[in-house]
């Protein structure tokens, strides 16, 4: 069948704003939907925007903790020509609504895995967003680990949700360090400094905790993720302990080469519906899916956020990027369908929203 089934856009409205720099605001946001919405600390939400003839989709990263906040925030920065960011940072109102996807992402960890180990949170200006709501629910979950947050910013001014970071210092003096790391400080010039390859190996050897025992999570602008990541896995750090978020999608990624052009087969489970379409190389799954207007929820559409993963339970599908699913994901059927292209018949599962 290919009759749609749309999803179920959430509705906001607009509590209040709170200026974090002149760059950066805090949006608190309060549920108008008929059902109650649950997210997890380190999700985003996609907000969705008809401009005119387009449909514009941006992500945000939860800043508030679930169980901890009574407030839901999401943090935005202004993009130079940023067309959605300008518009939150200087049209948007209390009262306003906003219209979302249902949370969403896998930048978060659960109690089990952050039990007895050392966690590096690596940021650099809006990447704290994801990080602060991260570090707030370990804090004060009670989690046995020690949480040492390293972040680069531009100055003091610049630095998001500082006043709160110091209390967090202060409050949990034993738990949690921070490192802050200014390239043009205001308070001392000519100290500034970058978070090279060789001061990130300097701090993290200079903790003492067996290598098994080091996780790290990392938000920030592509080019300098890609200087720590390569850091950290020269470090001798696998894949499995280096968590990434993306903001900023670069490029959309070509189409793998398939040696197998031909048309395929998709049977995919998706809100309690089946759908079976064909798919035609070089289109993605879910390209394909869109056009038969089988309406998909998607994000970046690059293989950078999650918002469209979905199971593969049969079949092999070759996916051009992936900066997201972990090796565990992969091993459990987890694909992206905005990259995913079908190398023979599959059998897809989308998890309910």
């Amino acid at each position: 069948m290919t009759n749609s089934k749309k999803l179920d856009f959430l509705e906001w409205r607009v509590a209040r704003i709170v200026r974090e720099t002149a760059d950066a605001a805090s949006i608190f946001i309060v549920n108008k939907s008929p059902t109650a919405v649950q997210y997890q600390a380190g999700q985003f939400l996609t907000l969705i925007f008809d401009k005119e003839t387009r449909e514009l989709r941006r992500s945000y990263s939860f800043s508030s903790s679930p169980g901890l906040d009574q407030e839901i925030a999401i943090t935005v920065k202004r993009i130079p020509n940023g067309e959605i960011s300008r518009y939150l940072m200087e049209d948007l109102s209390p009262g306003d609504a906003l219209r979302s996807l249902p949370p969403a992402g896998r930048f978060t960890i659960s109690p089990d895995q952050a039990q007895s180990r050392q966690i590096f949170f690596i940021a650099a200006g809006v990447g704290i967003s994801p990080e602060f709501s991260l570090i707030k629910k370990i804090l004060h979950t009670g989690i046995d680990c020690h949480i040492v947050l390293i972040t680069q910013n531009t100055d003091e001014e610049h630095i998001i949700f500082k006043s709160a970071l110091q209390d967090l210092e202060k409050q949990f003096a034993r738990k949690f360090s921070w490192i802050s790391i200014l390239s043009r400080p205001k308070e001392n010039p000519g100290t500034g400094g970058h978070l090279t390859n060789s001061l990130l190996e300097k701090i993290v050897r200079a903790r003492q905790t067996p290598h098994q025992e080091k996780l790290f999570f990392l938000c920030g602008p592509p080019p300098l993720m890609r200087i720590w990541h390569f850091t950290l896995r020269w470090m001798g750090f696998g894949e499995e302990q280096i968590r990434k978020e993306t903001f900023n999608i670069e490029y959309i990624p070509s189409p793998p080469l398939l040696q197998d052009q031909s048309p395929k087969q998709v049977d995919l489970a998706f809100r309690g519906q089946h759908y079976q379409f064909k798919v035609n190389y070089p289109s993605s799954i879910l390209d394909s899916a869109l056009s038969h207007n089988i309406q998909l929820p998607y994000s970046c559409r690059a293989g950078r956020c999650s918002t469209c993963a979905a199971k593969c339970l049969s079949g092999k599908i070759k996916m051009s990027i992936n900066e997201v699913l972990t090796d565990k994901d992969l091993e459990d059927g987890w694909i992206l369908t905005c990259v995913g292209f079908a190398e023979s018949d599959v059998q897809l599962s989308y998890p309910e929203a």
